[in-house]
């Protein structure tokens, strides 16, 4: 009989790449480990390994008969282990022994999911714990590690050095006044009241500014009291109801005025954005021309040859040649006839000059001293005019003030630029008159419920505007070496650890 054998091709193991932390992890066939690791798991979970567990942990000598009365069901245990009965020999059939693994004695529990399993600890598993060497006791690697240092000269020197510094240390320690260590410390240094902190300050002699900020300090940190709380901690950031009452032409029955001023609101606001969308049309596409006004070759030609001599201008170049040359002519001759003459020297000045200029220097700025004494004189009969000025100045600033103040009530009610984006207004709701709802049934909400909170919030000033964005992703760019830039890369290296050896 011939025997057949099926040549199986062996499958083609696939390739991935692992240049990356996450294909690793993705795909490495890891099964054989966690079978390994699950192994281990289940022995610790069961005692340890059997290796390891003595004999009268999981075997026992069974002497006769078990007690007809003990009654144990299937479900109350579960076996661990079972092990064949040995069979019985011929001559010894009524002495012959049966050895069996001890069963065990917990209830069957319901298993419980893979992801709470853990929460109370493995069962059986014994806790990492290091063992503590005793006080005086060194481990054999210790004890080896001091000899060595006992041996090292400067090592012996340093030892020696630090047992005298830790000597000097605890005799300085022990040598403190006894009276600061046994100190009770039963009085209270709060109990006293701030009049008593000022009396305390004043026989020591401390200036009074000294001394309120003292008893301040005081009161705070015995909370005799209050903390200064800051102002702004009790301001909202605005001053704008939670819930923003609807314009009364947004009812589902409304009045035909109120109708007609909600829809005028509007129309306003799409006019102001229909402005807004022709002047940015205006500066783009109005700034071109059309197709029927787009330069042709004509237009072209003509644009060009704007400037250049035409064929019946050259006899008037001729003449404003000629009348040009005799004008040059004319110049020449008047430059010729004139005669130039230098500049005078500055003589210098005698004594008596001097003299006389610093004379009516002098007499000079008597005169500027006489007339600003004069006018400073004259000042004083006008205090009234002064006091005139003075009134007008402040009442100025007083309306600047209220102004000020005005504005930053007006601000309290007006979102924000917290972020880098403005606060723009929903579009203005309305139904038409054909639109409007016959009764409170049929009435559907005309905006998004979630939206007009988010949109509030920003208006109140508690959230910046915001606008959705499109997630971007961006991938990081992988960087390779041409296989011909490689191959001469490692003709190099092999050059250069040829050269270093």
């Amino acid at each position: 009989m011939v025997k057949v054998v099926e040549q199986v091709v062996p499958r083609k193991r696939r390739r991935f790449n692992k240049n990356k932390k996450k294909a690793w992890r993705k795909k490495t066939n890891i099964d054989d480990v966690e079978e390994n690791l699950e192994e281990e798991r289940r022995e610790e979970r069961y005692g340890g390994p059997l290796e390891e567990r003595c004999d009268k942990e999981l075997l026992f000598l069974d002497v006769g008969e078990a007690d007809p009365k003990v009654e144990l069901k299937d479900d109350d245990f579960t076996f661990e282990y079972t092990v064949d009965k040995i069979p019985e020999d011929s001559c010894s059939a009524k002495k012959a022994t049966k050895v069996a693994l001890k069963p065990s004695s917990k209830k069957h529990q319901v298993k419980t999911l893979k992801a709470h399993q853990f929460i109370n600890g493995l069962q059986g598993v014994k806790p990492p714990h290091k063992p503590r060497l005793k006080k005086d006791g060194l481990s054999v690697k210790m004890k080896k590690k001091a000899q060595l240092e006992a041996k090292d000269p400067k090592l012996a020197k340093k030892a020696v050095q630090k047992l005298k510094e830790i000597a000097a240390a605890n005799k300085k320690r022990s040598n403190r006044p006894r009276t600061v260590i046994r100190t009770k410390f039963e009085d209270d240094l709060w109990t006293t009241g701030a009049d008593d902190v000022t009396q305390e300050c004043n026989k020591k002699g401390l200036e009074d500014s000294f001394i309120k900020d003292i008893a301040k300090h005081y009161g705070i940190m015995r909370k005799l009291r209050p903390v200064n709380v800051p102002k702004c901690k009790y301001v909202k950031p605005s001053k704008l109801k939670a819930v923003r009452p609807p314009h009364s032409g947004a009812s589902y029955n409304p009045s035909f005025t109120d109708h007609q001023e909600l829809l005028q609101k509007a129309i306003s606001q799409e006019e102001s954005r229909m402005r807004k969308t022709e002047r940015v049309e205006c500066l783009t596409t109005q700034m071109f021309p059309t197709i029927d006004e787009a330069p042709t070759e004509e237009t072209w030609l003509q644009e060009m040859s704007q400037g250049l001599p035409k064929a019946g201008d050259e006899d008037n170049e001729i003449k404003e040649e000629e009348e040009e040359e005799e004008e040059e002519e004319e110049e020449k001759v008047d430059n010729e006839q004139l005669t130039v003459t230098h500049k005078p020297r500055n003589e210098r000045k005698t004594k008596k000059q001097r003299r006389k200029e610093l004379k009516e220097k002098i007499a000079k700025l008597k005169r500027l001293g006489k007339k600003e004494e004069r006018v400073r004189e004259s000042c004083v009969f006008r205090v009234k005019t002064y006091q005139k000025e003075i009134d007008e100045f402040l009442e100025l600033l007083k309306t600047r003030k209220h102004c000020r103040i005005g504005r930053h009530k007006q601000r309290q009610f007006m979102p924000r630029c917290l972020g880098r984006l403005r606060f723009h207004e929903e579009d203005v709701v309305v139904n038409l008159g054909n639109e409007l709802p016959g009764s409170l049934r049929e009435v559907v909400p005309a905006v998004s419920l979630l939206e007009e909170r988010f949109k509030n919030l920003q208006r109140r000033n508690m959230i910046e505007p915001r606008l959705p964005h499109k997630m971007v992703r961006k991938y990081k760019l992988k960087k390779t070496v041409k296989r011909n830039y490689k191959l001469e890369f490692d003709k190099i290296e092999k050059m250069v650890d040829s050269l270093l050896e």
